[in-house]
């Protein structure tokens, strides 16, 4: 029996390294809740956002192209064992060079093997990027947990997402019935060092009680979160005398999940 279209564009992926993979419409994901937060919020600065040349944001919002029909997303496992992945060294992490490799060569086998036209997606949403857990969600790879990262029934939160368009019309693979989070402790929200999921953030308070926030209920301030991050790069820094050290984020929301464990 042939494989469906769909089964043989994740098989490709999982063959190239991937963890998991999953198959997200474009028009889902236009609709998805932080794409369309982020359209109202008007600002979203912080470590990672991409800056232009005087400092400011770089905004190039969802400039993605009609041709582009569904989106590939890969997750990679991130386990606790393996840290390094996601040491930034200056010029990125391991992790994403890892991903990057993957995403290529599964790019190289869509084209090749099933004929379907393909369009590199940008890390960064402020350069026509996509939000990649709204997608992984709507690809079917889990849920947006309470602690606001992407938990997974195989991995729970630990793993890292990358997207790729796909010029197809294909089914997609999610979203699924998942949630671990109902029930939960939600010790995530305990352990954070800056308390960054204590209480709803104030620029949550103006949005319908109809809009999927951040955490779920709005309970995460990406500012707070941000001094931990920013307390991080500076740990870099002074890591070794003379030389800047690799950047080790905090992690501690993930590996505190009990799921995937």
């Amino acid at each position: 029996m042939k494989m469906k279209i769909e089964q043989q564009i994740i098989r490709m992926a999982v063959e190239n390294g991937a963890t998991l993979a999953g198959l997200a419409d474009v028009r889902a994901l236009k609709a998805s809740p932080s794409h369309v937060i982020y359209s109202q919020m008007g600002d979203y600065t912080g470590v990672g956002t991409v800056k232009d040349g005087g400092g400011l944001p770089v905004h190039q919002l969802f400039n993605w192209p009609d041709s582009a029909k569904f989106a590939l997303v890969i997750g990679l496992a991130h386990p606790k064992d393996r840290p390094e992945l996601d040491w930034w060294d200056g010029k990125g992490t391991p992790g994403n060079r890892m991903l990057i490799d993957i995403m290529a060569r599964t790019r190289k086998r869509i084209e090749a093997d099933l004929n379907i036209g393909t369009q590199p997606l940008h890390y960064y949403v402020e350069k026509g990027g996509v939000f990649l857990k709204d997608a992984a969600v709507l690809a079917g790879l889990g849920c947006i947990g309470r602690n606001n990262l992407l938990v997974t029934p195989s991995c729970g939160p630990r793993l890292r997402l990358r997207a790729l368009f796909l010029e197809a019309e294909i089914d997609p693979t999610g979203p699924v019935s998942f949630d671990p989070c109902k029930d939960c402790r939600v010790d995530c929200r305990r352990v954070c060092p800056e308390k960054a999921m204590n209480q709803k953030a104030p620029v949550f308070e103006s949005f319908g009680k109809d809009t999927d926030l951040p955490a779920r209920d709005g309970a995460y301030d990406r500012q707070i979160c941000n001094i931990r991050m920013e307390k991080d790069v500076a740990a870099g820094r002074k890591n070794t005398a003379g030389e800047p050290g690799p950047i080790k984020y905090c992690r501690r929301c993930e590996f505190i999940c009990p799921v995937g464990k």
